[in-house]
C-alpha cells in the first residue's frame, strides 16, 4: 500500500505538466544545498530526501527486513 502510495507520488512529482521539463532536472543534487539554496533548492533536496526514506521504508516492509 505505501509503496503504491510512493509511485503515485512520484509520478506526480515527475509529472510533465505541458511547461516543458523541469528545471531541476538540470541541476546535479549536490548543488541544491548549495549554489541553487535561495531558488528552493534546500527543499528539494529535503523533498528527494524525504521520498527516498519512504521508498527504502517500503521496500523493507514488503520485503520484511
Amino acid at each position: 500500500m505505501v509503496h503504491r502510495f510512493v509511485e503515485r507520488l512520484r509520478a506526480f512529482l515527475t509529472a510533465d505538466r505541458g511547461e516543458g521539463d523541469s528545471v531541476w532536472e538540470a541541476i546535479p543534487r549536490w548543488q541544491y544545498d548549495g549554489r541553487h539554496v535561495e531558488s528552493g533548492g534546500l527543499t528539494r533536496g529535503e523533498q528527494e530526501a524525504a521520498l527516498a526514506d519512504v521508498e527504502r521504508q517500503a521496500e523493507q516492509r514488503e520485503t520484511g527486513r
